[in-house]
């Protein structure tokens, strides 16, 4: 018991229950406190022994309630390090330095629109993980390609396309919030807003275009603007200006100012504008992550 904190807020601790929150492996994760039980009149009394059980089973249910979402957690990370064995020059860093800068250009967009802080830092967390796995597809790619010193040949660029598809398809079985996000973010982090981008309309499951989304040759017609999720179009922007800030197996690191006019060149083209705008205001925050995560 700290009597500080007594002392801090005026206010008088008289009685405790205090319950370990133990993991299956009765391990302490927290603990549950009680204070001041009260009779009905208002009087603080002890607490009674029968109250005890009740409470057990609280703090059991909180227990577990903890350990799944570590689960969840540990997992999700377990899948960023396994993405990161097949490519540890591009996606160790890279996976961080985009997920920073989704939350904060995110949260930069959150608040010109006026949505409340609470709901704004829970979307930030799932968006942070959603943007940790946005080239999750890239393992289902040939090392040929994945790492190929070279540019593409137009083939293999097709194949590489398909990691959208195989990232998003991870998480097709929605059921959670974090699933939505990491699907859209998966598939839609290639979209461009003015609708030139892929993979586009497509079945998860096949790769092929979605009934009544194809062109004249068949292909799936790409999404463009709000057609696009809000996080595929965040992630979009940030993995664009990690990439060209970046150096990869086939080219040197972009110097800044060059990279900073393609992003301006690209608002309502590539990139949705609000997005470019937001991105602009916390680059000071942007570029302190770079150093952060190098």
């Amino acid at each position: 018991f700290n009597k500080s904190i007594d002392e801090s807020s005026n206010y008088r601790t008289q009685s405790i229950l205090t319950i370990p929150l133990k993991t299956s492996t009765g391990k302490i994760t927290g603990v549950l406190q009680l204070i001041n039980a009260m009779d009905e009149s208002g009087k603080v009394i002890h607490f009674r022994k029968e109250l005890e059980p009740y409470c057990g089973y609280f703090a059991n249910n909180a227990a577990v309630a903890l350990e799944r979402a570590q689960l969840t957690r540990t997992i999700l990370l377990r899948m960023i390090s396994m993405a990161e064995l097949r490519d540890p020059k591009e996606t160790g860093n890279h996976v961080n330095r985009v997920a920073g800068y989704s939350i904060e250009i995110y949260e930069t967009w959150a608040k010109k629109k006026n949505i409340p802080q609470k709901e704004i830092d829970k979307t930030k967390d799932i968006l942070r993980m959603a943007a940790m796995l946005h080239d999750v597809g890239k393992v289902a790619i040939s090392d040929t390609i994945l790492k190929k010193p070279a540019r593409f040949t137009d083939e293999e660029y097709k194949i590489m396309q398909k990691h959208t598809t195989f990232g998003a398809r991870l998480f097709h079985n929605i059921t959670s919030d974090f699933d939505e996000a990491a699907k859209d973010v998966a598939l839609n982090h290639h979209e461009r807003y003015e609708g030139n981008g892929y993979p586009g309309y497509v079945d998860l499951m096949t790769g092929e275009a979605l009934p009544g989304y194809t062109d004249s040759d068949g292909n799936p017609l790409p999404k463009n603007g709000e057609e696009i999720p809000l996080f595929g179009r965040i992630v979009a922007l940030s993995d664009v200006y990690d990439a060209l800030s970046s150096a990869r197996v086939y080219k040197e690191a972009w110097d800044e100012e060059r990279v900073l006019s393609i992003i301006r060149e690209e608002r309502g083209k590539q990139f949705d504008p609000e997005i470019v705008d937001a991105f602009f205001v916390c680059l000071p925050t942007i570029k302190s992550l770079q150093k952060r995560y190098p």
